[in-house]
């Protein structure tokens, strides 16, 4: 019984430290006092919790509070120094690693041009590329905590394989980083990680049921349920761009017809700009394109667009409402308080969200849209990287 009783003092105490943890990261350095009372402990306990958390350097003095009289007290936060997040964010056309500390700041970076389509060995591509982004930032790999990699397709929850795009090596590639660099890996859907990302960080901080719908080569769909990332059985919910729209369209890369990444995500957007200047429609894009159709990309549309251009204007419209008419569905479904939207395409602001909304108008019913907002992301790129470091930080706090 004596045994039994310390176990769970043990583990209450370890769980009040995974609070403590989370509340530094989610609030920012406070006070043991302040704390305590958070925390519902008294504040020899948290103090106990204090001592035990800087000999293992989570946390250190960070400075000093405001007192009315007497003296100070004493500020403590995470300790940024105790190592490093790497997190990873892949897509179709190219790579980015970013490596954090544990006060969220931005210690190294890099882009690559690597595409993971048709690149099924990318699991070695990561691997080698994270040792020598490593040793050129001199981080040694003893001071990393976790590692994170956030990327589009049908990821399972579990064990991290990517059943869209799987590894060449037989490994999900979270397992592949674990095993050199001996840490807590993890494999998260880039839909997810956003949805993540913008609840700690971003718009939907102060929201609990939220649809963050992520429109890049692809349309994956994060959702918020009660302030988390609902999952599924699998992890496999938010394929939104696998909805069929068009019962006689055009074949998906999932091997359906006329789903909705058919019609409307920036890899169309580019295709369908391309035909209608070929077909001679004239656009002021042909001069940011220095009258080259093909060197058309995403960031010469939305720039014509906001200038004004009506071709680009038009065809973001179609796009927005074929959005709008797959998100009505899932507003029926999740009742939402909010609807961001993310990726390449929440750069064209209102011209890709007034479409949205005005289906959504169309197609809900009345009451669903009464404390119902659109709204695009301030965060753009960060909100995978932001989401996916959260989440191996939180998992770390948890194994604390």
């Amino acid at each position: 019984m004596i045994e039994a009783r310390e176990s769970v003092v043990e583990i209450k105490k370890n769980k009040l430290k995974q609070q403590l943890l989370k509340e530094l990261y989610l609030n920012g350095p406070n006070t043991i006092i302040d704390l305590s009372k958070i925390l519902h402990s008294s504040p020899p306990s948290v103090n106990v919790l204090f001592i035990e958390l800087m000999q293992e350097g989570w946390i250190s003095e960070v400075g000093t509070g405001n007192s009315k009289s007497g003296r100070k007290p004493v500020l403590y936060g995470l300790n940024a120094n105790h190592g490093y997040i790497i997190t990873w964010l892949i897509n179709k056309f190219e790579s980015s690693i970013i490596v954090y500390n544990l006060k969220n700041e931005v210690c190294a970076q890099k882009k690559f041009k690597f595409q993971i389509e048709n690149n099924a060995s990318y699991g070695t591509f990561i691997l080698e590329n994270t040792i020598e982004f490593l040793k050129n930032v001199n981080i040694s790999k003893d001071k990393i905590l976790g590692i994170g990699v956030c990327m589009p397709g049908l990821i399972d929850k579990e064990t991290g394989n990517n059943f869209s795009y799987p590894t060449s090596e037989g490994k999900a590639i979270n397992i592949i980083l674990s095993e050199y660099f001996n840490v807590p890996s993890y494999t998260l859907n880039d839909a997810k990680a956003i949805a993540l990302g913008e609840k700690r960080f971003g718009l939907a901080h102060d929201y609990n049921n939220v649809l963050a719908i992520n429109i890049d080569w692809g349309v994956g769909l994060g959702i918020l349920i009660d302030g988390e990332v609902f999952n599924g059985t699998s992890g496999f919910t938010g394929e939104l761009g696998h909805i069929q729209v068009r019962g006689a369209g055009e074949l998906c890369s999932c091997g359906k017809i006329g789903c909705l990444e058919t019609v409307a995500t920036a890899q169309v957007l580019i295709k369908r700009v391309k035909e209608e200047l070929n077909n001679g429609r004239v656009s002021k894009i042909i001069q940011l394109a220095k009258g080259n159709v093909e060197a058309v990309d995403e960031d010469m549309i939305i720039a014509a667009t906001h200038s004004g251009d009506e071709l680009c204007i038009d065809l973001l419209n179609e796009i927005g409402t074929e959005l709008g008419k797959a998100l009505s569905i899932a507003v029926h479904l999740f009742n939402p308080e909010l609807i961001l939207v993310d990726g390449l395409l929440a750069k064209a602001d209102k011209f890709i969200t007034i479409p949205i909304e005005q289906a959504i108008n169309k197609y809900c019913l009345g009451e669903f849209k009464t404390k119902l907002s659109v709204n695009t992301s301030r965060l753009e790129e960060s909100a995978g990287f932001l989401g996916t470091f959260s989440f191996v930080l939180e998992h770390l706090f948890d194994e604390v």
